[in-house]
């Protein structure tokens, strides 16, 4: 599962100097959800003909997915893969429309034939290019820096003391001292 550790592992690859960083998760439960706070863009992988499409199953996760692949459309799996791919385009249809302004996208790939590997980093680099060009990317991590601060700030404080800060409005400040460039840990040492 995903953990403040991973967040930590992050800026500590974006201080090396890392440009891409992947962050897996093996689908149980909450850390799918979790890792939305944690990346910029989010891919969510699919097997055709796992259930599923029919079952709605990953319904919340899938409205979180930037984009939505079919893993393994390769051999007697190609029209399978297809298909679930139409009926996953016709779903996200339904989904309210995502805050910054991207369609989300669905494609196959098959790592077996070197099929639609490259389309995929294609999207993620027109994700990145709409977001950064439109503002999003920055807001976006600015709320993700928000929403570990809070996480960070009930883990250390404790409820009790969380909802004193949030009610006398001072969590709002330390929010605003996030956003200049003080660390979660810096504010973390003045509460």
């Amino acid at each position: 599962g995903v953990t403040d550790k991973t967040r930590d592992s992050i800026i500590l690859c974006e201080a090396a100097g890392f440009e891409i960083i992947l962050i897996e998760t093996v689908g149980v439960g909450q850390s799918e959800t979790t890792v939305k706070n944690l990346v910029d863009f989010f891919l969510l992988l699919m097997l055709a003909g796992a259930g599923d499409e029919l079952q709605g199953i990953k319904r919340g996760i899938m409205e979180l997915a930037d984009a939505l692949i079919i893993t393994k459309a390769d051999e007697d799996n190609t029209k399978k893969a297809k298909t679930a791919a139409i009926e996953y385009k016709r779903a996200l249809h339904l989904f309210p429309a995502m805050e910054n302004g991207w369609t989300p996208q669905v494609r196959t790939c098959s790592a077996l034939d070197n099929i639609g590997i490259i389309e995929i980093l294609e999207i993620i680099n027109q994700f990145d290019t709409q977001m950064i060009s439109s503002g999003w990317k920055i807001e976006n991590r600015n709320n993700q820096n928000k929403y570990w601060l809070h996480l960070k700030v009930k883990e250390e404080s404790g409820n009790k003391k969380y909802n004193k800060l949030l009610e006398e409005g001072k969590l709002i400040q330390l929010e605003k001292e996030l956003v200049e460039g003080k660390t979660i840990n810096q504010i973390l040492t003045e509460i």
